[in-house]
């Protein structure tokens, strides 16, 4: 785990102009910076960039943060992944905290893993270059292909000897343990002695994950007289788990994000031959039926997947009944169909990446409507075979979660299918609840199977502490080596508590001015005192037993006041520079789209800032606070009491009465405090 000292060692040298100008073209206005955004198709500049805050922001999208979230979103890397490239970039030596030794051992048997599979491609990329066999098989293979050799190079690709142990020879010369090598599947151990490589006289496609690494391989043998399966791939291992992992992801993550949509191919030539025509955001399943592991990776980056299939109608039924996983995962899902004889292979190369943008634009078809039309081809005028499709059909929109959705495809599944709507959507409703009683959970039915409170925002409800590697515990929580990221939140966001502006607003403050500390004259003594931002707010809220609603600001709040007196705490630099990407962000946002430091003309006409008068409004701030709380608390007993009078209930009437009449005190108490507060202060 990367240590504290090394985190802020980045943090500090780590500018946002040096980092984001690497990706965008930048020009100055002002004591800032602005270009085009990466993260949406920006058609006039709204991305800026300010050194003196060490922040970035879209004005239009609303992404941005410091250099470290801008790398992450950027290249979408881990949080202790972008700081290793910020430390590389920079030339800052990557310390770890001491690991115990069972975590040691764990940690290094995995990192082995990655580093054999790392020395394998490199040694069958050389070997496709440099050797005689690779040269006349391989490379010749992958030239007839019709791939450019910097493709070849950019995809990793490579060749393995025919000789029955070459690689693992080369590999024990090098000094890797026989027993790693067969754990990440490169050697086959047998009875006898006998060794050998799985993957022998085959060209070679590497795997990688999200973040780059090698996780397995996939092999093509060449010869056609071998008796031998066509593709051979990796097992599962430790670090390889085939359910999860999509071919060309690493190389496909920006462009996904960029253009909003992924195309999904089946095969690795596939993928390589889209990117040789310029086409960057696709990814291929490499020949298996889809999995939820493989969706939700798709998810972290659009909703929206087109599906390319060729001309041949037996392999499209196949294909077709995998994508109800799809849907089922609330995705937007096009079909495209290629012209008879194509694959997304054979037809990129006779396309410009233009031309092939435009043909799928005029043959993208939604999903339902052509597996509807698909099915219908198939039933002719048999009743029977009618009724059939009617149920797979009602059964497939039956998986899509937003019932509008919904709607609109029974609306034209009737129309394409000459029934009555009203049969498809008690069909559908059928359907659902047969679903839902499949999926019934099994905790108690009073618990709380939603891990976001109600009142949580969309933010929040992203910021959940499942998500170890990213949910900080302290100051700068030690980073992992993590090869995963946080998952895109699920579901539509949770109901927000009436509170949350009020709330936010004192997130304001704790921000942006946490550290300060604010003078005041006390009423007895005439002595000069001083108070602490995040101090003040804490006590205020304690006084009266609150607390914050929302679990986010709470979380920000706890972690301000158990940082806010030491030494170096600079609260509006801390929350930016959050090893949590959620807080980051908001605390990024309170710094600059809607929090814009105040100026406020006294009657001599002086011009008093914001930071002036912090005393008077971290005090209006927590006072609104409160006042809210108490409208909301007497509203809901106004609401109990009307209840209890249609109940014609005395009894309890009476006892919200002298609920109500204490509430009146306690808010006529405040707004004293307020009318008092505001005398003493004003200027």
């Amino acid at each position: 785990m990367i240590d504290n000292q090394t985190v802020e060692r980045i943090q500090g040298a780590a500018q946002i102009y040096d980092v984001v100008s690497d990706f965008v073209s930048l020009r100055k206005r002002g004591v800032n910076w602005v270009g085009l955004c990466p993260f949406h198709e920006d058609s006039s500049p709204s991305f800026y960039v300010s050194p003196a805050k060490n922040i970035c922001k879209c004005f239009a999208c609303g992404e941005g943060g410091t250099p470290i979230h801008f790398i992450m979103k950027h290249e979408q890397m881990s949080y202790p992944e972008a700081l290793k490239y910020l430390a590389k970039k920079y030339n800052i030596e990557v310390r770890e905290t001491e690991l115990t030794e069972e975590q040691k051992q764990a940690h290094n048997d995995r990192e082995a893993l990655f580093i054999i599979n790392g020395f394998a491609q490199k040694t069958f990329s050389n070997q496709l270059f440099i050797s005689e066999e690779g040269q006349n098989i391989g490379l010749s293979y992958f030239r007839e292909r019709g791939f450019r050799e910097d493709i070849i190079k950019k995809f990793l690709l490579g060749y393995a000897l025919e000789e029955r142990d070459a690689f693992t020879q080369t590999a024990l010369k090098a000094g890797y343990k026989q027993s790693l090598l067969e754990k990440v599947g490169l050697t086959i151990v047998g009875e006898h002695n006998y060794v050998a490589d799985r993957f022998r006289g085959r060209v070679m496609f590497p795997v990688q994950s999200l973040s780059g690494k090698i996780v397995a391989f996939g092999g093509r043998v060449l010869q056609k007289e071998a008796k031998t399966a066509k593709y051979v791939n990796s097992p599962e291992s430790e670090i390889y788990h085939k359910s999860n992992e999509l071919y060309g992801i690493y190389l496909a993550r920006q462009a996904i994000v960029k253009q909003d949509k992924c195309f999904l191919v089946e095969g690795y030539t596939d993928v390589i031959s889209m990117h040789q025509t310029g086409i960057e955001n696709v990814v291929a399943s490499s020949g298996t039926a889809l999995t939820i592991g493989q969706i939700q990776l798709i998810r972290r980056f659009t909703n929206n997947v087109t599906v390319l299939y060729d001309g041949d109608s037996a392999g499209i039924k196949a294909a077709v009944r995998g994508i109800d996983l799809l849907l089922e995962a609330g995705l937007n899902i096009k079909i495209v169909l290629l012209p008879e004889g194509e694959d997304p292979d054979s037809f990129s190369k006779k396309q410009s990446a233009t031309a092939f943008h435009d043909y799928i634009q005029a043959h993208e078809e939604d999903f339902v409507q052509f597996k509807t039309g698909l099915l219908l081809q198939d039933a002719g005028n048999d009743p029977v075979k009618k009724a059939h499709i009617i149920n797979e059909i009602v059964a497939t929109i039956a998986l899509i979660p937003e019932e509008i959705i919904r709607l609109v495809y029974v609306k034209e599944c009737s129309r394409l299918l000459d029934m009555d709507e009203r049969v498809l959507v008690r069909a559908i409703a059928a359907k659902r609840n047969e679903l839902l009683l499949r999926k019934k959970p099994t905790t108690h039915p009073n618990e709380n199977t939603n891990n976001t409170p109600v009142g949580a925002t969309r933010a929040v409800a992203q910021n959940t502490d499942t998500q170890n590697t990213n949910t900080p515990t302290g100051a700068q929580q030690n980073a992992t080596s993590d090869d995963t990221q946080p998952g895109q939140p699920q579901g539509s966001a949770p109901t927000i508590s009436p509170l949350d502006p009020y709330e936010r607003n004192l997130m304001y403050y704790v921000i942006r001015y946490g550290e300060k500390n604010m003078t005041y004259v006390d009423d007895e003594t005439q002595e000069t005192l001083s108070v602490n931002v995040i101090e003040s707010i804490v006590q205020d809220l304690q006084t009266d037993e609150l607390e914050l609603v929302n679990p986010l600001y709470k979380k920000i709040l706890d972690e301000a006041f158990a940082h806010y007196q030491d030494e170096n705490f600079v609260s509006e630099s801390y929350f930016q520079n959050h090893p949590n990407p959620y807080i980051s962000h908001f605390a990024v946002d309170v710094s600059t789209n809607k929090y814009i430091e105040s100026k406020v003309h006294s009657k001599y006409k002086k011009v008093v800032t914001e930071e002036e008068k912090l005393l008077e409004l971290v005090l209006y701030a927590v006072l609104n606070y409160k006042d809210a709380i108490l409208k909301q608390q007497m509203d809901d007993i106004n609401r109990r009491m009307a209840e209890a009078q249609t109940r014609q209930d005395a009894d309890e009437q009476q006892q919200l009465v002298i609920q109500l009449a204490e509430l009146w005190r306690k808010s006529k108490k405040e707004l004293a405090l307020h009318l008092r507060e505001r005398i003493i202060t004003k200027i």
